[in-house]
């Protein structure tokens, strides 16, 4: 099965020292994304969906490549909860816990885990799909006790001056994460739009992180969807966008050009 994501993400986190609580039983949030996956449930998975998961989980999720084999895994879940290791981290100055449920042993060696995330102290939610596959080495990376949570400092390798070259903003302040859980740090114009190109059914999202929220896309059939976060909240443009508006968006934001709002209209979610 390809592995989705792993504990190394926690790689893009600062640690935080400050204890954070979650709201909700990570356990009850596990055991519904397990059950939701086995019982091919689109709604009580949908309730554990964050950010663009929420457009992707539709009618024939469950038949799809990426989630046919979660579902397999699910069928075989025995009911039993083996263990819970924690991480915490602070993201663009918000903090963020990660659950990582250990709850059967997949038959290549590594451990069936369900992914949970609780951003500023919100209710447990799936990470991406949810369910992967993880070495036992990276689960065992996590603290047993959430007020022990901490994260790796392993990161991504920068990319090359090439890359990282730019003449309209400062890109050390800039990042891509990919759903694939690819990291590019400081990325170059050329790099973004590489990467919007590379977009497709397996690696359908990106978010374009700056240390005053993101900017983020998503593939859908009608187009792009495309959504942004800062101090006032969360927006969604009200339409969709061609490939070249995408472009041309993302590369005035990334190039700090105060423009890049004006390109749609937005609605607050």
């Amino acid at each position: 099965m390809k592995k989705l994501f792993t504990i190394a993400i926690f790689a893009i986190m600062i640690l935080s020292a400050n204890q954070v609580l979650a709201q909700g039983s990570e356990e009850q949030a596990a055991t519904d994304v397990i059950n939701a996956y086995k019982n091919k449930d689109i709604a009580l998975l949908k309730k554990y969906a964050t950010g663009m998961m929420v457009y992707v989980i539709n009618d024939s999720f469950f038949e799809s490549d990426d989630a046919k084999p979660l579902v397999e895994i699910a069928e075989k879940w025995d009911g039993t909860i083996r263990e819970i290791r924690y991480s915490k981290g602070d993201m663009m100055g918000k903090t963020i816990l990660l659950a990582s449920v250990y709850f059967s042993d997949n038959d290549n060696g590594n451990l069936n885990t369900v992914l949970l995330s609780s951003y500023e102290n919100s209710e447990w939610k799936a990470f991406v799909y949810g369910i992967s596959d993880i070495p036992r080495s990276e689960f065992e990376q996590g603290s047993k006790e959430l007020s022990g949570a901490g994260s790796t400092e392993e990161t991504k390798p920068a990319e090359s001056p090439e890359e990282t070259k730019s003449t309209k903003s400062d890109r050390s302040a800039f990042s891509i994460e990919m759903a694939n859980g690819d990291i590019y740090e400081k990325p170059s114009t050329e790099k973004l739009k590489e990467l919007l190109k590379s977009l497709n059914d397996d690696n359908f999202f990106l978010i374009l992180n700056c240390k005053e929220g993101f900017l983020q896309t998503t593939t859908s059939e009608k187009g792009y969807i495309v959504q942004y976060s800062d101090d006032s909240g969360m927006f969604e443009a009200e339409d969709y966008f061609t490939f070249e508006m995408l472009v041309d968006i993302f590369v005035a934001y990334i190039d700090n050009d105060n423009t890049w709002k004006s390109k749609a209209k937005w609605g607050e979610m």
